[in-house]
């Protein structure tokens, strides 16, 4: 039996669990897994998750819903809602619908979690009532696949996207002409990844194929805040810590995992070499500074960040462990 893993994506919730995805390719049938743990430090080990069961496609993105309820983007096109039921020991499927015509890239929910929001490679965004569970508008403004979503943490009709078209759009639902171009610049090349500020209306990260991050000022025509060159390639996912507002977490197909403090001038705090593969999931620990990062390498690594002091840079090593994928998938 041959399981090849290719992509994995995680999330924590409040109670500092975790649900990890994976893609994977067993002889000749493609098809995903959620496994969801209890105690994040068990992960990746299958033999030690709380939950877990084969999906018929693989994940490409996970959000949590509540603490039972999850969304899954698909690589078929299809947006999921499952439930861990029998306290929290196996998941039952809720809810399932292809409605976009190519792979769901991103999917995010809005601050009162009444929303969804999924974009794909149709170069199409969606947004879904999770209480009737079905679609309520669909976006065509893209011309290109859409990488990632994001909602405003502040305004329940705003979000923003960024697409293979070059663009960062501002939505806000309520208008009849919803989108609204935010100016890039200085990024350097597409667009690959959001992040909004915790607590702010109108400042949002923006990584790049290049490895770099603006912090940006939707407000203003300039909009640039800051800026820095974090990777060396693309940027995958960017995260703010939940526990510290400026320190903004970055990882990327350079297999490196960054922390980054954005307080005033941009000032690298953490750097992880651990992973050895193109680096695609990160979560904060809700209650903690663990920061836990996932990609193509078959790792799940804990990084623990901290403030380094003003002579060195925390390179991650000595503070980071990390356990491999055993070579086979749970049942569900």
């Amino acid at each position: 039996m041959l399981q090849f893993y290719i992509s994995t994506k995680l999330i924590s919730i409040s109670d500092g669990s975790l649900i990890l995805g994976a893609s994977g390719l067993t002889g000749r049938y493609w098809a995903g897994s959620l496994w969801f743990y209890e105690d994040p430090n068990n992960a990746p080990t299958i033999e030690r998750c709380s939950a877990g069961v084969q999906t018929e496609a693989g994940v490409t993105d996970i959000i949590w819903i509540d603490e039972l309820r999850i969304a899954v983007a698909s690589d078929t096109g299809a947006v999921e809602i499952w439930q861990l039921v029998d306290s929290r020991s196996s998941f039952k499927n809720l809810f399932y619908l292809f409605e976009h015509h190519e792979t769901v890239n991103s999917v995010k929910i809005n601050s009162n979690r009444t929303r969804l929001a999924s974009g794909s490679a149709d170069c199409i965004i969606k947004i879904w009532d999770v209480a009737s569970q079905c679609s309520t508008a669909t976006y065509h403004a893209h011309t290109a696949p859409v990488e990632k979503v994001a909602w405003s943490p502040v305004e329940l009709e705003v979000f923003a996207s960024c697409s293979q078209d070059g663009r960062v759009l501002l939505w806000d639902t309520r208008k009849p002409k919803p989108a609204f171009k935010v100016n890039s610049s200085p990024l350097y090349s597409l667009p690959t990844s959001l992040a909004w500020k915790p607590g702010e209306t109108a400042v949002i990260a923006i990584g790049d194929e290049s490895g770099h991050i603006v912090l940006k000022d939707i407000r203003n025509a300039g909009g640039m805040i800051k800026d820095c060159q974090a990777h060396t390639r693309a940027v995958n996912r960017l995260a703010f810590s939940p526990k510290n507002g400026t320190w903004l977490a970055s990882v990327s197909d350079d297999s490196t995992a960054v922390v980054t403090d954005m307080a005033s001038e941009p000032r690298q705090i953490y750097r992880s070499y651990s992973h050895n593969d193109y680096v695609r999931g990160l979560s904060w620990d809700p209650l903690s500074n663990k920061l836990f990062t996932c990609g193509w390498d078959k790792q799940v690594c804990t990084h623990v960040v901290t403030m380094p002091s003003e002579d060195r840079m925390d390179i991650g090593n000595p503070a980071s462990y990390s356990s491999k994928v055993k070579g086979r998938t749970p049942k569900s």
